[in-house]
This record gives C-alpha cells, sequence and structure tokens, in this order.
C-alpha cells in the first residue's frame, strides 16, 4: 500500500457513495438547488458529515461563494464574526455587533452584485445558541422572492434537530426547506466503505474477511470514524504478524487489547413531521 488507508484525517477525496452518503448529498443539492434558506443536515459524531460538506465545497458552482465556518465552541456571542473570517476579512474585535452584520449585508450585496450567492455551512452547528440561530434568520431577511443572496447549510449532531425545532426558533424551522439526517452505515454499505479506503491507498479491496467485518460492524454500530480507527489498529496488528489478510481473530484481538474504544451506539432517530413542499431525508 502507499498510505494509510485508514488514516483519522477527514478527507473529501475518498468518499464511499453509499445510501445515506447518497441521500444526504441529495438533501445538500436540493436545497442549493430550490433556493432554500436553510437546508439541515444531521449525524451523529463520526457519521462522516464534514467530509460531505468539504466535497460539497470543492464542487461548489462558479456562481456560488461558499464560506465554511468551522470549530464553533458551543454558546458563543454573534456569529457575524465567523462569517466575516470565513469569507476572508478581518475582524478588530472592538466592532459592534451592528456594525459587524452591516459588514455581512454588505458582502453579500457585493457578492450578488458580481454574479454570486454566498452558501454559509456551518459545521457542528449543534453549539449555535438560540440567539445566535435567530440571528441567521434575520440575515435571510435579505433575501427576495426573486433574489437569493445568502443560503445556509447547518449541519451537526442530532440535538441539533431538537434545538431546531424549540418554540424560540419556529421562524427559523419554517424556512428549513431539506433535511437530511446521516445514519451509520449498513453492513452492506460496511464492505464497500472498507474497499473504497483500501483502494485509495494502493489496497486490496478484499484484504478483511467477511468474519472480520461482522465484528467491525458490531464493535463500531457502523460510523465512519471509529471504522476507520478499529481497522487502522488491526491492520497494524495484521502487519505485525505477518498474515496476509484481517480475519476475525486479528479484529478480536485488538478489541481483547483494550486499544480501541467503542462509541456509544446511538439510537435510530425520531420520524420528523414532514412539511408541505420541503423535503425530507431519513437515510439509512
Amino acid at each position: 500500500m502507499t498510505g494509510r488507508p485508514f488514516c483519522g484525517l477527514t478527507d473529501a477525496h475518498v468518499i464511499h457513495w453509499g445510501t445515506a452518503q447518497i441521500r444526504a448529498q441529495a438533501a445538500l443539492d436540493y436545497g442549493l438547488m430550490a433556493g432554500a434558506a436553510f437546508t439541515v443536515i444531521t449525524g451523529e459524531a463520526g457519521s462522516g458529515k464534514t467530509s460531505l460538506l468539504l466535497n460539497m465545497v470543492e464542487n461548489a458552482a462558479e456562481s456560488v461563494k461558499v464560506a465554511f465556518v468551522q470549530g464553533l465552541r458551543r454558546g458563543g456571542a454573534s456569529v457575524m464574526p465567523w462569517i466575516l473570517q470565513s469569507l476572508g476579512h478581518e475582524v478588530t474585535g472592538d466592532e459592534a455587533e451592528t456594525v459587524l452584520y452591516t459588514r455581512v449585508q454588505d458582502l453579500l450585496i457585493e457578492e450578488y452584485a458580481a454574479g454570486r450567492r454566498v452558501a454559509l455551512i456551518f459545521d457542528e452547528a449543534q453549539n449555535l445558541s438560540t440567539a445566535a440561530l435567530d440571528e441567521l434568520r434575520v440575515l435571510t431577511n435579505i433575501n427576495t422572492a426573486r433574489d437569493q443572496l445568502v443560503q445556509i447549510v447547518l449541519c451537526g449532531q442530532p440535538t441539533l434537530l431538537a434545538h431546531l425545532q424549540s418554540p424560540d426558533l419556529g421562524g427559523l424551522s419554517q424556512r428549513v426547506a431539506s433535511w437530511g439526517h446521516l445514519n451509520p452505515l449498513s453492513r452492506t454499505d460496511l464492505d464497500g466503505y472498507i474497499g473504497t479506503r483500501l483502494a485509495s491507498a494502493g489496497g486490496p479491496e478484499d484484504l478483511f474477511t467477511a468474519e472480520a467485518l461482522d465484528m467491525i460492524q458490531e464493535a463500531t454500530g457502523g460510523l465512519p470514524r471509529p471504522i476507520n480507527q478499529l481497522c487502522e489498529l488491526a491492520l497494524v496488528y495484521a502487519m505485525t504478524g505477518g498474515g496476509a489478510e484481517i480475519d476475525a481473530p486479528v479484529v478480536r484481538q485488538v478489541l481483547e487489547d483494550g486499544l480501541f474504544m467503542p462509541p456509544a451506539i446511538p439510537a435510530p432517530p425520531e420520524p420528523v413531521k414532514p412539511r408541505d413542499g420541503r423535503l425530507r431525508l431519513a437515510v439509512g
């Protein structure tokens, strides 16, 4: 192999397009195509949300200027400094919130005059406070029926959805035109996921036996990040032992040695009641 197929770093170039990924991408595409003020993508930690967002950034049309906001801390004040910095503008730290808001509005108008709309993508959006989310709702008031200046993608863990459905954010939730939930990988998709990762590093796609894959599915709950961690350890064990394949005994040894910390297996998401004219993709 020419590299580490299960490196923990997020890589938009190595995505296995299984059922969940395709449908989540469809929710993103629909939101942008339909001119949605808000698109929401949820998924457990480690489910591959950030990879999808980075893929979206890399493949955005020239008519869309994408600002990717990462590193959001729980709570916090105005999101306007984050937006300005993600659009490549400096923030001094002593500007009033009204000044920051006006600066963001002016940038949106400038981009629109240049023939572009702005897509603001917020990763880990479950950390946004009610006040910050309402600030984003107010920002979308700049849009009109004919002119879409800004679209917002909120991506986060399932608690984000519960937050958006609170009475205090009714005005925002009514503007969500597309929602997708990125479920863990099924056992069938696990085969393709691991094969894609191995192929990306020049390795054989059938390196793991079916029994080993069964154990990996059970131990990780189908979440890509834990899958990568467990597969990386199993690969090291197999190479150390000189084995030509990774079988169930290798995976069992990794688990018994306690080097892998299993994730909390998420419960299936609660069904979301569809609203008229809005796309809901609970994917799995």
